[in-house]
């Protein structure tokens, strides 16, 4: 018998125990190792924010573990081998769901969108585990064009923020980050980015102009706040282009005077992206997981780990669940 983390109502998060159903001929039998979570599409379901979602619900879409199984019908894995897997095959009591993750054994497709990879040797199953995170970062990042030596701003550090930094450093732009966070700052100044600003102690738009009197090249917003848009065109140069990167649970409106005056591009992104070229990427160093990650705590400490995140704590970044303590 395994266990797997519940939201069995709204704002309620229990750890039950779970059987999961018996493999199909097209799936891989896996015992999860570590699994990740997505501080804002996790909390959005246990807050009830998520439509699509029915309680009771297991979250989670970002497991990495051992395949103990393989189905008949199944090539390309094997025994043994360390998967990224996203979503896994409930028992049919279950609402359905396209998450899946936070379970300790897991039914898992061997296809789909997207489907599980074989972990490279040589990367962190920790990073792994929160390489999709990465992954959405990655889907908005190949929507942009990144001119020579680009001016980047980056609203918002936290997981999504610091790698859409880091990416754009790949490309070879200088990258400002924002946040209100000192730790977040702190680390993005570490590892993500080139300079990070305080917006309640610095002047933005001020930097951006000492270094660019034309505006940023590009910006990129990962706060999900809905009166963000005003700030980002601002931030703005004529022509240039405006990722909104973060979920956005309330309507965003805009001026369209303010906005078409400066003639900008503006993308809109959703969704995991190539996780086969975060892998590659974490294998050869390019990015840095790591050291974003805050906790890796024990399953039966997932009550007060969303706790935190539900209430704001900004000294949780990265979290993963370790599933091989009291699992």
């Amino acid at each position: 018998m395994g266990r797997a983390i519940v939201f069995p109502a709204k704002d309620k998060v229990e750890i039950q125990s779970y059987s999961p159903p018996p493999i199909k001929p097209n799936e891989l039998q896996v015992r999860t190792e570590y699994s990740g979570i997505s501080q804002g599409t996790e909390i959005w379901a246990l807050t009830g924010k998520r439509n699509e979602l029915k309680f009771p619900t297991i979250p989670g879409y970002q497991s990495v573990g051992i395949i103990e199984k393989v189905g008949a019908d199944v090539t390309g894995f094997k025994t043994g081998q360390r998967i990224l897997w996203h979503s896994s095959r409930l028992p049919d009591s279950w609402p359905e769901t396209w998450m899946a993750a936070h379970v300790s054994h897991a039914a898992v497709p061997a296809s789909g969108d997207p489907p599980p990879r074989v972990v490279p040797d040589g990367v962190d199953p920790i990073a792994a585990a929160i390489s999709p995170m990465a992954a959405v970062t990655l889907r908005g990042a190949d929507m942009l064009h990144y001119p020579i030596d680009s001016l980047v701003v980056v609203l918002g550090q936290g997981l999504i923020g610091q790698t859409a930094a880091q990416l754009a450093k790949l490309q070879g732009a200088t990258v400002i980050a924002t946040d209100l966070s000192p730790l977040r700052l702190k680390l993005s100044k570490q590892h993500s980015a080139d300079i990070v600003v305080n917006p309640r102690q610095e002047n933005l738009l001020e930097i951006v102009k000492s270094l660019r009197p034309a505006g940023a090249d590009v910006v990129i917003d990962t706060t999900g706040r809905s009166e963000a848009f005003a700030e980002c065109i601002d931030l703005l140069r004529l022509k240039g282009q405006f990722l909104m990167q973060g979920y956005y649970p309330r309507p965003v409106t805009f001026d369209f005077f303010a906005t078409h005056l400066k003639r900008p591009t503006i993308a809109i992104t959703c969704g995991i992206g190539d996780t086969d070229r975060v892998l590659e990427l974490l294998k050869y160093g390019k990015l840095n997981l790591r050291p974003l990650i805050s906790h890796v705590v024990p399953v039966a400490e997932a009550p007060s780990l969303y706790a935190k995140m539900a209430a704001g704590d900004s000294d949780v970044l990265g979290a993963v669940f370790d599933w091989s303590k009291g699992a």
